[in-house]
């Protein structure tokens, strides 16, 4: 086949060379942005879980306000933010695929925001410690 055979007939889509390690990196890509998702998942279980007040062992103490509404509210809005975090990194680094840039480094943006999420889980840890 010459090389003009490779090439797609649509100009909806576009064909990367699988030239040294390119399909190793775009899995690489999508594997971190299903562990996004799957974080952002399993936060927003948390969130829930704290909005149900659900316990391993139940305790009956009555009725008790321990800020269960702003705290799940708090883990939901970092779960998006997870989301979001995973989806930048995705982009850009099947944009920087794309133009065939080296992407060995991560983007600043997603070290700020997941830095963020991991504060927000490190902050709902110690919350949910103090207030029993």
């Amino acid at each position: 086949m010459s090389e003009s055979a490779q090439q797609p007939t649509s100009h909806s889509s576009y064909l990367v060379p699988n030239t040294g390690s390119t399909a190793r990196d775009f899995c690489m890509l999508e594997r971190n942005l299903l562990s996004h998702l799957k974080l952002a998942l399993l936060l927003s279980i948390l969130s829930a879980s704290i909005l149900l007040r659900a316990r391993l062992v139940p305790i009956d103490e009555g009725p008790k306000e321990d800020g269960g509404t702003p705290l799940a509210s708090i883990e939901f809005a970092a779960a998006i933010l997870c989301v979001v975090a995973g989806g930048w990194e995705y982009y850009q680094g099947y944009w920087d695929l794309r133009t065939s840039r080296p992407f060995l480094v991560a983007p600043r943006i997603h070290l700020v925001l997941m830095s963020l999420v991991a504060m927000t889980v490190f902050g709902a840890c110690i919350a949910l410690l103090v207030f029993g």
